[in-house]
């Protein structure tokens, strides 16, 4: 059944190519598909072994208790941009290709479909990309997504050679752990290369900024939150975490370089874009602690980052820099974003900083809080900012300009994210007990294992 996710979004793919408009409506009704076969049918644990092969040698897909959860907020997200995003004819198409991926990666078992689905994810990242002669910004993507797909096949082949099979459980069970160091670095850079961390997202900015209205509110949220699930997967329960300062450090330098690249912006949509990888930043450091109270709030986090970007990319797609003197329930859903994002109490980013905070502090890491809290007062800074301009910004309506607000069927869909932000800022522990499910499931390698090795060798 778990296999469905993945070959429906497919097929509904191929049958749009003779009408395109209607890839926009199978996206929604793909993604609802997938959400209520999640929530009704598929529970944890399954393992699907495709063709009949056992899982040391054929395709695997994992459903358990971590890509569960990453499932459902995945498709919940895609949701919702089928339902707010102004999507192109051909964009229903690249989004139902996209869907099969993204739940692809996160139920694979193996490192070659991932790394199929890893590009498979890229291209349509690169295509959404390019939109609006914007050669550079694509251009740049390709140049860094091609080496990151490069390393990661590197990766798998000698992960491969080394251990003899492509099945991450098998493999992180029997490899030869002096080996295992140097695998980790080309697994890390290509992930960090989508992840955005800098400087090895530096390819973000033009492409958040430049590229289609929906890049930004696709890469930012669920293209992000997929790659974070295989981050985790990869080396909290195959390779195991090496390295861990190193990637530490660079996140926290992240972090405090996109902030204040933010802080220089004139351009909404850089400052968003800046934003985006300073949140991504934060999440990777948190799981380069390897500790279970820093991860589990790490992903509190990522949750708060994910839906409040979907709001502010999503508003700046349609309005841009007009204002919100004529759209007040746009500016309302755009503050309540950028409240959350910053972490003002009675909002979802205010528990998400501080149960991360507090994780820290309890294993005695001072530096990563000092980072936050310095970043946070830069984030809001600027983030105040864009509000007080948008919201008292002298405006002259034009007729040309009504079409660039927002539908209300997307002003309704984002008043109720915003309200689900507003909701877990009263009632924390809705999100954070999965949190802490999900957190302590991850670090089980040995239950990740068991579910696979039960196939037998």
């Amino acid at each position: 059944m778990s296999a469905l996710l993945i070959a429906v979004p497919l097929a509904f793919a191929f049958a749009s190519l003779p009408h395109k408009k209607l890839g926009n409506y199978f996206f929604t009704f793909v993604t609802l598909f997938n959400i209520l076969a999640l929530l009704l049918y598929l529970k944890p644990t399954q393992l699907v072994e495709i063709g009949g092969w056992s899982a040391a040698y054929g395709i695997a897909l994992v459903l358990d208790s971590v890509s569960y959860p990453f499932l459902i907020f995945v498709n919940a997200i895609l949701l919702v941009i089928s339902l707010t995003a102004n999507l192109e004819e051909k964009y229903g198409t690249l989004m139902l290709v996209l869907t099969a991926a993204l739940n692809g990666i996160i139920l694979t078992g193996d490192f070659f479909n991932s790394f199929v689905f890893f590009e498979i994810i890229a291209a349509v990242a690169y295509i959404i990309a390019s939109h609006k002669n914007n050669s550079y910004g694509a251009f740049k993507y390709l140049i860094f997504g091609g080496v990151g797909g490069t390393l990661y096949l590197i990766g798998a082949v000698m992960t491969y050679i080394k251990a003899g099979t492509l099945n991450m459980a098998y493999a992180g069970f029997i490899i030869d752990p002096s080996v295992v160091p140097v695998i980790t670095v080309f697994f890390l850079i290509a992930l960090l290369i989508e992840l955005k961390v800098l400087p090895l997202g530096l390819w973000a900015p033009d492409v958040y900024s430049n590229g289609s209205s929906i890049t930004p509110v696709v890469l930012g949220s669920a293209v992000t939150v997929s790659m974070v699930y295989l981050f985790s997967r990869i080396f909290f329960n195959v390779l195991g975490f090496e390295h861990t300062k190193l990637v530490s450090i660079l996140a926290m330098v992240s972090i405090i370089i996109a902030q204040l690249g933010a802080l220089k912006q004139k351009n909404l949509g850089r400052a968003l874009a800046f934003a985006a990888i300073a949140g991504v930043s934060v999440v990777v450091a948190g799981l380069a602690t390897a500790n279970e109270e820093v991860i589990s709030a790490s992903y509190f986090y990522l949750f708060n980052d994910a839906i409040s970007k979907i709001i502010l990319f999503t508003v700046f797609a349609y309005t841009g820099h007009r204002g919100f003197k004529n759209d007040k329930t746009t500016g309302i859903i755009f503050t309540i974003a950028s409240l959350s994002l910053i972490g003002f109490p009675l909002f979802t980013g205010f528990w998400a900083k501080f149960y991360l905070i507090k994780a820290l502090f309890e294993t005695e890491n001072y530096v990563l809080p000092a980072v936050i809290l310095i970043s946070t007062i830069i984030e809001a800074g600027y983030l105040i900012k864009w509000n007080v301009d948008l919201w008292y910004k002298e405006h002259k309506a034009q007729e040309s300009e009504e079409e660039n607000y927002i539908p209300f069927a997307g002003q309704l869909v984002l008043l109720l994210l915003a309200m689900v932000l507003v909701l877990v800022g009263f009632l924390p522990d809705i999100i954070y007990s999965q949190t802490n499910s999900i957190a302590t499931h991850v670090l089980d390698a040995k239950t990740y294992m068991d579910v696979i090795l039960k196939g037998g060798m």
